[in-house]
């Protein structure tokens, strides 16, 4: 008997949210799907940034979700350009669709077809797509006019390896500044649980405020909305044990904090994901982001992390850890048959 294939438009909130159990159990299917492409990420997201007109594609064999492709459309305000994005854009280090193992290139260029039937859109886009992505390699396969892929962002990334098996110059810096914090006083990190996540998150977000109103900006954690994506995601997170949330303290007060995901442990090859950090500038002589980096690393090592990435940016301390720098893939699709937003002169020229 053939198998039964359907592809189901998602348009709204609701069913997004409705679809969560299907799309947990397609994510723990997919050994390659990260943090970032869980419900408990992206359904928080597209509450707060969400448009209203969704855009998402399941893949479904015999009644179970085997594709989903998450995609909304947004309307540019600078240019007028409808474009067709996937959720968790801007804020996600790594985006793409989830795929079971046994749906086929030809399955996800269906689902992409379908998405691209509907109507009300300029451009589709689709970047940080990491070197594995399905979704990447089904689209670069269609050999369709028009298609541009370009690079992303790259990321960074080191082997999880112990203190004692880095590397002696990166060994020898780390243990000096942890030395030196010592001497100061009681030096501890905690990772936070469903008790104090909220209280955690707090330090991250006045010590992160903070050091950017020094540099004259108010930083991503003066956004309300970010704010409410996070606090809503955050204890969700921790449920489904992918949330790392550590705090260094010196003395009992916490100077340094780190906001990470990390892949389940039924993960065959499991990541962790430096998202955000920030420091108090008032012990910045003992190198707190540094020092709470090195146990972190040192955690993930203990619970069978492999890789430790520290995505995108280019900032001065991932110098420190001499990181593999990891390229990203995007691409770019404009619809022929779309109507183009035109001012009143371009109207007029056209006519």
């Amino acid at each position: 008997m053939p198998e039964s294939i359907t592809y189901h438009l998602l348009r709204s909130g609701r069913e997004l949210e409705a679809a969560i159990p299907s799309w947990r159990a397609l994510w723990r299917e997919d050994p390659q799907a990260s943090p970032f492409q869980s419900p408990e990420w992206l359904v928080p997201w597209w509450r707060q940034f969400g448009q209203g007109d969704l855009r998402a594609v399941a893949i479904e064999r015999d009644g179970a979700w085997i594709g989903f492709l998450p995609f909304y459309l947004y309307s540019d305000s600078y240019t007028a350009e409808r474009q067709l994005l996937p959720l968790g854009v801007s804020s996600s280090d790594y985006l793409d669709g989830i795929f079971s193992p046994i749906c086929s290139a030809g399955q996800i260029r269906e689902a992409l077809s379908v998405l691209m039937r509907e109507p009300g859109w300029d451009v589709f886009y689709a970047s940080q797509l990491p070197a594995h992505s399905r979704l990447f390699h089904a689209m670069r396969q269609r050999n369709e006019m028009g298609i541009r892929q370009f690079e992303g962002e790259s990321c960074s990334r080191m082997h999880a390896v112990s203190m004692a098996e880095l590397p002696q110059k990166i060994r020898r810096n780390a243990m000096y500044y942890r030395n030196r914090a010592q001497r100061a006083g009681t030096l501890e990190m905690q990772v936070a649980d469903a008790t104090n996540w909220a209280s955690a998150f707090g330090a991250l977000r006045r010590l992160h405020t903070e050091r950017w109103l020094e540099r004259g900006e108010p930083g991503v954690l003066a956004d309300q909305r970010v704010l409410s994506w996070h606090c809503d995601a955050l204890p969700q997170l921790e449920r489904a044990d992918m949330l790392r949330l550590c705090t260094l303290r010196l003395e009992g007060q916490i100077i340094a904090v780190l906001y990470s995901l990390i892949d389940p442990p039924f993960r065959a090859a499991r990541t962790q994901f430096f998202y955000l950090t920030a420091f108090d500038p008032k012990h910045s002589d003992l190198r707190p982001g540094t020092l709470l980096l090195a146990y972190a690393i040192e955690c993930a090592v203990q619970e069978g992390v492999q890789v430790v990435d520290m995505l995108r940016g280019h900032e001065s301390y991932k110098q420190f850890w001499h990181l593999e720098r990891i390229a990203t893939h995007g691409f770019a699709l404009e619809n022929p048959a779309a109507e183009r937003l035109l001012g009143v002169d371009d109207r007029e020229q056209a006519a």
